[in-house]
């Protein structure tokens, strides 16, 4: 329960922290923008009556340079188009600017001037924008609406060619008006639209274009993929302008001298030009498939509210079944988000499903973590009931199946056993807490003494404790080391035995064997049952050895006493009749550690 009441409070603050990373980090738009350019923006049909005369190379190479153009050669094309009367284009959308007349050539303006008159012809304007120096804001605004020269403009319908640009530099949006001056201006394609549905006599969608300033555009066409021309072909005589009734024509630069083209959302491998985007913009205005782009507020709810019903999911689901539940949800936003595209609104996507896959993450983090915290806590708890040296072993070795597992070992073996045991039980045969409370208080004592020297503890027999030295892991003179830690419990036993007289009223003290030699170490037992412990001769000697020493004495055999003689003080002992053992064995009484 408390570890369930955890999991809901780290929960919670890491949905908190995502969250926040979400609403404020906006570091994720560049991967946004490039997955739902690679799931809405699919080539389609193109329009059958739009057609691009493009300014091409094969324009360029005819007519010379473009800056050497006159007006008059653009109204000899508009004029060529219109050249029948009954069959005429429905919208001629000239895509070039002319803000102002020319001094030097006046003529050809007004050849442009009556060539606009035929009705059926679309100009550019352009709005300009920047700061206001005369107010203190600083962001950009609409200084002025630059629409093309005296009569132009009357004569000639027109609309702005401005075009917005995302943060990567691509154009995904369309901007349908602005407002300026007490009055409203409509881009370019809108003013294109407009004229071919009213030739046609049906009416486009004038409640979106009028509600949204700005339009997600669904580009319909690759570069290259609508009905185009040469700027030159319209003067060539097989040039059949009839062909053309109806239709939108479309003329602007189609050259990369002319600095026109632009990074799309359809094609990230190759640049449209300018002519072209206006024709899929007039496209998505005509077939109503302008789309509303998702508000800020929209673009940081929705991977919100995906957040928190992951982390729901993460609560209510099994650990079995949360991945598959998180992969549903991830693929039913995927495809929601097509069917409101479809609608007419753009949501976001990567950052969404983002939200989900970090909801799974998060969990197997966590859940590692939490597995890594409980498989800690048991080996902590087994170390308390096996030798921690015995559980890094048996972790490293994998178990019953290692290399360790079974091994003739030179080894120091250590018996201690507390005297006066039976009759203390005795004594408080009533009280069974304090008899656990003082065994408990002696194998403390043993086993800190047996762990402070390297030694591990094999295991405890009632209230005998077996250690071993270069046992489990091997250790440096480990017969030597085996000695301090005897000696270690005698120096420290005295203190507890008084303690012990005074709490409880009983006398009590260990003896200690000590023998080193050749021993079988390995796990025995049972498949089900295993126990890694040291047979041999030498346990069996030392072993014997304990059970005959006296309260407060350690016993070592010769063995012993001949490794380390040097460096402790021992007394020789009568030669003892071991049972097992054939002779009498020699044996010492350790008195202290030089």
């Amino acid at each position: 329960m408390k570890s369930r009441i955890i999991k809901r409070y780290v929960t919670a603050g890491a949905a908190v922290l995502l969250g926040l990373v979400f609403a404020f980090a906006d570091i994720f738009w560049p991967l946004e923008y490039r997955l739902q350019d690679a799931v809405f923006q699919q080539a389609g049909l193109p329009h059958a009556d739009i057609f691009v005369i493009g300014i091409d190379e094969h324009a360029l190479d005819t007519f010379g340079p473009f800056g050497q153009w006159t007006r008059g050669l653009i109204a000899d094309a508009i004029n060529i188009l219109n050249r029948y009367e009954e069959a005429r284009p429905a919208v001629i959308a000239v895509d070039i600017l002319y803000a102002e007349p020319s001094r030097r050539y006046p003529q050809y303006d007004k050849a442009l001037l009556e060539a606009v008159q035929a009705g059926n012809v679309v100009l550019p304007s352009n709005i300009h924008v920047g700061v206001d120096r005369e107010s203190l804001a600083a962001e950009n605004v609409v200084l002025d609406v630059i629409l093309p020269f005296g009569q132009l403009s009357e004569y000639a319908e027109h609309g702005f060619v401005n075009t917005a640009v995302d943060r990567d530099g691509i154009k995904r949006l369309a901007p349908l008006w602005q407002d300026f001056d007490g009055g409203r201006f409509y881009s370019f394609p809108v003013t294109v639209a407009r004229m071919y549905a009213d030739f046609w006599g049906y009416k486009i969608n004038e409640g979106f274009i009028t509600s949204q300033e700005m339009a997600y555009i669904r580009y319909t066409g690759n570069p290259g993929d609508f009905w185009q021309f040469s700027f030159a072909d319209i003067f060539e005589d097989w040039f059949y302008p009839a062909m053309l009734e109806g239709a939108i024509v479309l003329i602007g630069p189609y050259a990369m001298g002319m600095k026109d083209d632009h990074p799309v959302s359809i094609r990230h491998d190759i640049n449209m030009y300018g002519v072209e985007i206006h024709a899929n913009v007039v496209q998505a205005i005509l077939d109503g498939a302008l789309k509303i782009p998702a508000s800020p507020i929209m673009a940081v709810a929705i991977p919100l509210i995906l957040l928190a019903l992951g982390m729901l999911l993460m609560e209510l689901t099994e650990k079995l079944y949360m991945a598959f539940a998180l992969l549903l949800a991830g693929i039913g936003y995927f495809f929601l988000a097509q069917y409101i595209y479809n609608q007419g609104y753009v949501l976001p996507l990567f950052v969404p499903l983002l939200a989900l896959v970090l909801v799974f993450l998060y969990q197997l983090i966590y859940a590692y973590a939490l597995g890594m915290a409980e498989k800690n806590r048991l080996r902590n708890t087994f170390k308390k009931y096996v030798d921690p040296k015995l559980v890094d072993v048996l972790i490293k070795s994998g178990g019953s199946e290692g290399d360790a597992i079974g091994q003739k070992r030179d080894i120091a073996v250590l018996f201690v056993d507390i005297r006066g045991f039976t009759p203390m039980t005795e004594k408080l045969k009533g009280e069974p807490e304090k008899v656990v409370a003082i065994l408990n208080e002696y194998l403390e004592l043993t086993s800190s003494a047996v762990f402070n020297n390297g030694g591990s503890v094999d295991k405890f027999i009632g209230d005998a404790t077996m250690a071993l030295f270069n046992g489990f892991v091997p250790l440096d003179d480990h017969v030597f080391a085996a000695a301090k830690a005897a000696w270690d419990m005698v120096q420290k036993a005295e203190s507890v035995n008084q303690s012990i007289l005074r709490q409880f009223g009983v006398e009590v003290g260990f003896g200690v064997g000590l023998h080193c030699g050749e021993a079988i170490v390995g796990n025995l037992g049972p498949s089900f049952r295993k126990d890694y412990t040291a047979i041999g001769d030498t346990v069996n000697t030392a072993a014997r050895l304990e059970s005959n020493a006296q309260k407060s004495q350690v016993l070592i055999s010769d063995d012993v006493y001949q490794i380390i003689r040097e460096r402790i003080e021992a007394a020789p002992l009568e030669p003892m009749q071991l049972k097992g053992k054939s002779e009498a064995v020699k044996v010492h009484a350790l008195m202290g550690i030089k």
